[in-house]
């Protein structure tokens, strides 16, 4: 089941210059490098990680809570 509207995968694709989830994810569905989000909710650190990270650190807070757009999406 894919979530599109999750909050912080909103902000990762407006963030990446995309008025879409959609737009963001057409995109990045094939790279080996695609854009991540900081999940703790003080946090809105972006950085480009492997598509499938659930658990990146985060070099804003310290935590190892960078998550990758499609990941956040259901996608990988």
């Amino acid at each position: 089941m894919f979530n599109l509207t999750h909050p912080k995968l909103v902000t990762l694709a407006e963030a990446e210059g995309y008025a879409e989830v959609v737009d963001f994810l057409e995109d990045y569905a094939q790279g080996s490098i695609v854009p991540a989000i900081c999940m703790a909710p003080d946090c809105d650190h972006t950085a480009d990680l492997e598509p499938d990270q659930r658990a990146g650190f985060c070099e804003a807070c310290g935590r190892p809570t960078m998550k990758s757009g499609l990941v956040i999406a259901g996608m990988n």
